[in-house]
This record gives C-alpha cells, sequence and structure tokens, in this order.
C-alpha cells in the first residue's frame, strides 16, 4: 500500500534543486526557504498546497459530505500518478497522517523538516516492513487521525484498477468501528505524472491545465474487505466521470482485439489490455474465461435474486452502475467478480 499525506509538500519543493548553474542554485534556495516555512507552520500546508496546484490543475470535489470531519478515518483510493497524495491532500478538508520511508529520516534537511511535519517512519523493505506499517496505521487510527491509503499498492500502469491488497484488512482488524471511505481520483491518467504513454514524466503534456475530480463515497459497511471496498472505490468512479460531465479521454491501453464486454444498450463497459512488466511491477491486464475490467466510469457487480450484492467470486445476476443512471440497471446476464475485480459471464 502506498499511503499519502497532508503533509508532503517538502517533495513538491525538492524538485527545483535539479538546474544546474546560478538559476538552479537561487531556485534551489527558493524551494527549501519554502520548505522550512510550511514545515514550521503546519497549519499552512493544505492552501499552501492548494495554491502550488491551483497552477496547473483544476481539483474538483464531490461526496464531501461522507467524510467525517473529526475523528480516525481510514481512506482508501485508486492509484494513478506520482501526484496522487497531493490531489487528494488539496482536495481535504481536514489534515491527516501518513507514512514516511526510514531512510527519507536519515537525509540532511529532509530528515529534520519531516519530523517537523509529524510524518511517521516506518521500513521500507524486509520481513518486518508490513507488520510495522501495518501496527503504525492502526495507532494513527487509535489517535483519532485520519489516514490514507493506496491499496493497489502501485500506480497503475494500464489506467483501469488493480487489484486491492489484504493489508487493510489487516489494518482494520478489531476495528470495525472505523470509516472506510472510498475515493476515485479521475482524470488523472494522461498527466505528466500517469504511466501514460508507456512513461513517467518524460511526455508532452496533454493541455496547460487539466480537471481532476475527487470523489468520496459513502463508508463502506463493515466488515470492510479488500473486495468490498474496491467495489466501492469503483462507485465513487462513477461519480467522479459524472463531475466531469461524462467525458474523459478514452485509454489508449484498451485492446478491442482481447475480450470485452459490449452492452446492447448500454455500450462498452468492460475492456483488457495486455500485461505491463517492468522489472519487479506487472499489472495484469487481462485474464483467460474472463471479459476484463470494468472501464472507468463503470461499476460491475453481482448480485443475488433479492438483489443483495454477493462477495467476491459469488455467481449472480450483474448490474451496472454507470453516469447518468440514478440506480444499478440489470444487465440481463449472469457472471461474477473475482478478488482482482476481473468479470465472467456465465
Amino acid at each position: 500500500m502506498t499511503p499519502f499525506d497532508v503533509r508532503m509538500i517538502p517533495s513538491v519543493a525538492s524538485i527545483g534543486l535539479g538546474p544546474a548553474g546560478t538559476i538552479g542554485v537561487v531556485l534551489a534556495i527558493i524551494a527549501l526557504g519554502m520548505v522550512a516555512w510550511v514545515a514550521a507552520l503546519p497549519w499552512i500546508v493544505q492552501p499552501f498546497l492548494r495554491l502550488v496546484l491551483r497552477l496547473r490543475y483544476d481539483i474538483r470535489r464531490s461526496g464531501l459530505e461522507n467524510l467525517p470531519r473529526t475523528g480516525p478515518v481510514l481512506l482508501a483510493s485508486n492509484h494513478v500518478s506520482w501526484y496522487d497524495g497531493f490531489f487528494l491532500a488539496a482536495a481535504l478538508p481536514r489534515r491527516g497522517t501518513a507514512l514516511v520511508n526510514a531512510g527519507v529520516f536519515g537525509w540532511p534537511v529532509v530528515g529534520l523538516l519531516a519530523r517537523r511535519c509529524g510524518l511517521i517512519s516506518v521500513p521500507y523493505s524486509g520481513p518486518k516492513a508490513q507488520r510495522a506499517a501495518i501496527e503504525v496505521c492502526r495507532k494513527a487510527l487509535d489517535e483519532g487521525n485520519l489516514l490514507g491509503i493506496f491499496p493497489e499498492g502501485q500506480l497503475t500502469r494500464n489506467g483501469l484498477t488493480g487489484p486491492f491488497h489484504r493489508g487493510l484488512e489487516l489494518i482494520l482488524s478489531k476495528k470495525a468501528d472505523v470509516p472506510v471511505i472510498p475515493v476515485f481520483l479521475d482524470n488523472v491518467w494522461g498527466s505528466v505524472m500517469s504511466y501514460s504513454g508507456g512513461r513517467f514524466v518524460w511526455k508532452k503534456p496533454q493541455g496547460w491545465r487539466r480537471t481532476v475530480m475527487v470523489a468520496f463515497g459513502p463508508r463502506v459497511e463493515p466488515p470492510a474487505t479488500a473486495f468490498a471496498v474496491r467495489q466501492a472505490v469503483l462507485a465513487s468512479g462513477v461519480a467522479a466521470r459524472a463531475g466531469l460531465g461524462g467525458a474523459a479521454r478514452p485509454l489508449e491501453m484498451i485492446d478491442p482485439r482481447l475480450p470485452h464486454f459490449d452492452h446492447p444498450d448500454l455500450g462498452p463497459l468492460t475492456g483488457s489490455t495486455v500485461d505491463v512488466v517492468i522489472g519487479d511491477t506487472k499489472q495484469v491486464g487481462q485474464k483467460p474465461g474472463t471479459v476484463g475490467l470494468p472501464l472507468p466510469g463503470v461499476a460491475i457487480r453481482a448480485v443475488d435474486d433479492a438483489g443483495n450484492p454477493l462477495a467476491v467470486d459469488g455467481e449472480g445476476r450483474l448490474q451496472a452502475l454507470l453516469v447518468g443512471r440514478p440506480d444499478w440497471v440489470d444487465l440481463d446476464r449472469r457472471g461474477r467478480v473475482d478478488r482482482d475485480g476481473f468479470i465472467s459471464l456465465t
């Protein structure tokens, strides 16, 4: 899982340290000065972040009424770009907390600023890393903090929401009273910090300004399993797409030659991509026997004869939630949704 924080602005300022020569030095000094100012005044972080992002992004929000203003809260979001934490931070009406690689705390200046900002140090890797991260998350919730996580554990490499890891279930063990709020970030795929075009950063921006939609969904009813939370995040994705007016750039990764499901009345609902493998990172884009994953702006579930949502791999009537439809629509097909979100027709 890759958590986010409303106090991650030091990493934004540090971007200015790269340029060489006099201009680079001046920019670096200015950047460090801004970081020091922000670290000394933690309350100013969110307004400052919003101001910086506004230069490039128009961040819109929906569903804020679903977000508790006080007490422990776990946010679970899809993960599309390196800027996702910043988008969430700017959209939140309250501050939160996050985990940071322990190695950062050993860096000159940055480590000091991280401590001043209240970031939490955890091991980056090793057999104890995951257990340590889970315990730190539990402690943060016990202290009444808002904690954000990206349960996919990696940035999407094909623009579709990947499987959710079950670490969030361990975090919530014996914490059924902690609200779990699903979040969806839409129209982020295609930005320079996403993997669109097969690379991060080094590509031409698509326009000067980009609208990013952050949709907060209703609380996930306990028990909040990884499967249930993922389904709720996709439903929030429908609200996010509606907030964009129902329009967004199509995913270039979708391959029409691969398995997909086009409904005769509702149009394309699912799609598949080639698998993306980069070193130790793998994004599965297709599965034998399935019709792929729901497209952005689409949520699909299986229900029993009474209309109750089924758990993972439960076979039943398929329903879809779509932009412009007030409720779930019966697809007149039976099928199931597996743990990774792939849809099978039966």
